[in-house]
């Protein structure tokens, strides 16, 4: 591999940020912190006078994380609850409507992720003197194989975000009004109970 090829591998690796257990500890499956994040951002899109501009994901008491049933991703952390910290900017007379915040992401986490998301620690940095646009959706990572790769009802499609295929481990792409955890449970059935699935996308 080339200096060039490995420092674009590593900048996309980079790029998917955390890998964050997804549902319970015997549902073997993590989703990005991009993945992740595109959903929480987009929720807290709708609350009105904010915009978010920074969201970290991470174990919410790494002290207290559980132990996988399966092998996880290269770097997945363990299952557990998970926590944000969100960056936001305001704008207008009115205070900022932090609560607002906080609820949309978790009723994002739950309804359109099963992320156990119990902590939202958010600090408003900047204030601006008008709305900014929300954030484009995230596109379909290059590569994505577009199915049926796999007989699940809501996988869109299966991807190769860590580098190529990993042994016991299933990427896989979210199709949009499915909740991803239930997605997951769904592979594991297919593909056998030692594989690990790893959530890349959501529509």
């Amino acid at each position: 591999m080339t200096p060039d090829v490995w420092s674009t591998e590593v900048r996309r690796r980079l790029a998917l940020g955390r890998l964050l257990p997804l549902g319970e500890a015997d549902d073997g499956a993590w989703v990005t912190e991009r993945a992740a994040g595109a959903v929480l951002g987009a929720a807290c899109a709708a609350v009105p006078g904010l915009a978010v501009t920074s969201l970290r994901l991470g174990l919410a008491d790494p002290a207290t994380a559980g132990v996988p049933v399966v092998p996880p991703p290269p770097s997945g952390l363990p299952p557990g609850e998970v926590g944000a910290v969100v960056e936001v900017a305001v704008w207008g007379s009115a205070p900022p409507r932090t609560e607002g915040v906080r609820a949309a992401m978790l009723a994002a986490s739950s309804e359109r992720l099963g992320l156990r998301l119990t902590r939202v620690d958010i600090r408003v940095t900047s204030l601006l003197d008008a709305p900014v646009p929300p954030a484009p959706p995230l596109p379909p990572p290059p590569g994505a194989r577009p199915g049926p790769p796999l007989a699940v009802p809501g996988v869109a499609f299966l991807t190769s975000e860590l580098g190529g295929v990993l042994p016991g481990c299933v990427e896989v792409g979210v199709a949009a009004g499915c909740r991803a955890v239930e997605v997951v449970r769904g592979v594991r059935g297919v593909v056998g109970g030692g594989v690990a699935v790893l959530v890349t996308w959501v529509g």
